[in-house]
């Protein structure tokens, strides 16, 4: 069973493959970082923490095979929740039935780093819990 996390505005939901989403009761935000650029701060997503990949939604994605940082963080204060190394797989241009933006794998991470952010989106740890 795929989860995954959709974000629209800072606002996430959790979908399983069920019948109803479930909120995520704080905003999250992703920036992606490469090189000394930050090329999208706070854009909407779609994050499948099973096959551990995110899509981005942009009208100026970086090229393909770009390796890239990627961070999920919650706003005001950017309380950082999650690092992750990435590459862009697919460039996905604009469509009737898909938004412009990007494919990226993620990758170079410890499962206990994506199992940590599953458990912020979830409830599960306290934001404010500094433990790894």
């Amino acid at each position: 069973m795929d989860k995954f996390f959709f974000d629209k505005g800072g606002y996430l939901q959790e979908y399983d493959n069920s019948e109803s989403l479930r909120l995520v009761p704080f905003p999250v935000c992703l920036a992606v970082k490469y090189g000394d650029q930050i090329a999208e701060e706070c854009s909407d997503f779609v994050l499948n923490i099973d096959k551990c990949w995110v899509f981005i939604k942009t009208e100026s994605p970086v090229p393909e095979g770009t390796p890239l940082l990627i961070h999920f963080y919650v706003p005001p204060e950017n309380k950082l929740l999650a690092e992750i190394k990435g590459k862009v797989s697919t460039i996905d241009q604009h469509n009737i039935e898909s938004p412009a933006g990007m494919f990226i794998k993620i990758g170079y991470f410890s499962r206990k780093e994506l199992k940590n952010l599953e458990q912020y989106f979830e409830g599960k740890k306290h934001l404010i819990d500094h433990r790894a």
